[in-house]
């Protein structure tokens, strides 16, 4: 409780921050709207070409991009820290963070609260909104629930990635492209269906960074749809397996890096 408590006070701390200058902030936000808008209308564009992607119509990919997004909006803002590791590491900032009496993954999960995010994160939803409605799915509360829980699970599936993305800053100082591949790459490919992907490619993404577990079965459920896959009817229902499972090897990767920190020698 008592790190709970600590997240949300430097949450409040950094948000009064931010909010001194709210034209600035509001410039941002809008900024961010538009630019993650922008991928939405390349979901657009190819529907213009074509009716369906291996079944699934434009608001039903339009669903799923939702989801992704809204999930990877919420990374963001709570994890940014993680996300701008390499520069802390590299101008030597890491080592005052170490003097704190505070724990430094809690640290660096506050470090830099990008409320910003909040663009992409009103975006999303109004997309899934628009999609869920223009698809007519009926409104219950197991539905909503449901959708709610997987959403929540994706975001902690996402800060997972962040964290192991930021942990390899430990031997590399900077920041590669690898690990922007596993997240915003990853944004990139679960904002379409899985199906749609050769074989080899989308059982990377189910088996082995598997982001298809809290978005493309959880849709599935939510559309009615049937898996072109011929995959079980239970894997839209354990999505909660994945983003624990990845937090797990996130967190031992990480305590492991901070072991073997070494100090920037400036």
């Amino acid at each position: 409780m008592y790190h709970i408590r600590l997240y949300f006070s430097l949450i409040n701390a950094a948000f009064r921050s931010q909010m001194q200058y709210r034209l600035s902030f509001f410039l941002q936000f809008i900024g961010q709207f538009i630019i993650t808008f922008i991928d939405f209308l390349a979901i657009l564009f190819i529907f213009q070409k074509f009716s369906s992607i291996k079944g699934w119509t434009l608001w039903e990919v339009g669903l799923l991009y939702g989801m992704t997004s809204i999930s990877f909006a919420i990374a963001e803002i709570m994890a940014r820290g993680f996300d701008i590791f390499d520069r802390i590491i590299r101008f030597g900032e890491l080592d005052r963070y170490l003097l704190r009496p505070v724990g430094i993954f809690i640290q660096i999960f506050t470090a830099d609260v990008d409320i910003r995010k909040f663009g992409r994160l009103l975006q999303a939803i109004i997309i899934l909104c628009i999609s869920w409605y223009r698809l007519g799915l009926e409104i219950n509360i197991i539905k909503i629930v449901f959708l709610a829980l997987s959403v929540f699970c994706g975001s902690f599936f996402y800060i997972s990635l962040l964290i192991i993305g930021s942990t390899v800053c430990f031997w590399s100082i900077q920041s590669f492209e690898l690990p922007n591949m596993l997240t915003y790459g990853g944004v990139e490919t679960s904002s379409y269906p899985i199906s749609a992907y050769r074989p080899w490619f989308r059982n990377v993404f189910i088996f082995f960074i598997p982001l298809a577990f809290v978005n493309y079965f959880p849709a599935l459920y939510l559309l009615g749809k049937p898996d072109p896959l011929c995959m079980p009817r239970f894997l839209s229902f354990i999505f909660p397996l994945a983003p624990a499972i990845m937090m797990f090897i996130a967190v031992r990767f990480w305590n492991f890096g901070i072991r073997h920190y070494t100090s920037t020698g400036s």
